[in-house]
């Protein structure tokens, strides 16, 4: 119950009391100059003691929003939905707010993990989730208003965002951004945070906060790196370029040398009524092995 709602409760008590005093003096007294004034005053105090104590019983609950039911500040563990509410003149509703948060990290704001090697990314995610209305109460009353906010802002700092943090710590404690790198290529395409991380994370956050809140959405955009681990990434994809372009040199020189082999095995008879054929040259040529079968160069 609001200090006002208090006021106003207590301000209606004390009403009602001087409307019972005023009654008895209409009641009691002995010239109309008495009774009139007294029974004026009656009227007055109770219509204002019922006012006041009629308005201390309503409470407005905005939209979206559960009202926590209080009596003088504890809780009574009922709750109530939005709009108006009635309670007992001795009650109050506060609001806890149960429509949707987000957790917003994206761009600049990252959030920045250690990964595998101790290596530094920087997790661009956002995280949609409303507070659980059956756990109002109780949570309602183990958080305390600190300064201008709200206990529904200290639970969100104190309760929410560290095991959202946490929970971003360990799932992303063993990626590897070396591992996204193209083993055939060397290039290394911005890894599917979503495609890896979205299912593990929910899970996380629903094994430690599913009690208390609702996960409704959450979104990876690329991560960024630190430089060290920006600088193992393309010196990485450089040493299997090279790998792959030794390959390559290597497969070459295999298919040369065996081309040599073979010309080297090839009969040099047949080799050179091959050559005759192709020039349009006389086969006779070749059998005495010491007539270049070779286009002459034309004069211009």
């Amino acid at each position: 119950m609001s200090g006002v709602l208090i006021s106003l409760f207590v301000f209606g008590i004390l009403l009602a009391g001087v409307a019972l005093f005023a009654l008895l003096a209409g009641v009691l007294g002995k010239t109309d100059k008495v009774r009139r004034p007294a029974l004026a005053t009656f009227s007055i105090s109770l219509f204002l003691a019922v006012a006041s104590i009629v308005t201390a019983s309503i409470t407005v609950v905005p939209t979206r929003n559960v009202g926590i039911v209080t009596s003088w500040n504890k809780p009574t563990g009922r709750t109530t939905g939005a709009g108006l509410q009635w309670t007992l003149p001795w009650q109050g509703i506060d609001e806890w707010d149960a429509s949707g948060q987000t957790y917003a990290h994206l761009g600049d704001q990252c959030v920045w993990v250690t990964i595998a090697a101790q290596r530094r990314a920087c997790i661009p995610v956002q995280i949609e989730w409303s507070a659980q209305a059956e756990k109002a109460p109780e949570n309602w009353a183990a958080y305390r208003e600190v300064g201008d906010k709200s206990r529904f802002e200290v639970f969100v700092e104190r309760r929410v965002n560290p095991q959202i943090n946490g929970a971003m710590t360990s799932i992303f404690a063993s990626f590897d951004p070396l591992g996204a790198v193209d083993p055939a290529s060397g290039d290394a395409p911005a890894p599917d945070l979503n495609k890896s991380f979205k299912d593990t994370l929910v899970t996380a956050l629903n094994a430690e906060l599913g009690d208390e809140i609702v996960v409704k959405s959450v979104a990876f955009e690329s991560p960024r790196y630190d430089e060290p681990t920006t600088q193992a990434i393309a010196a990485y994809g450089q040493k299997i370029l090279e790998a792959r372009n030794l390959e390559i040199d290597k497969a070459n020189a295999k298919t040369r040398a065996e081309i040599t082999r073979t010309d080297a095995s090839v009969d040099q008879v047949a080799r050179c009524l091959q050559i005759a054929e192709k020039l349009g040259k006389e086969p006779g040529l070749c059998m005495g092995g010491a007539v270049s079968l070779t286009r002459p160069v034309q004069a211009d």
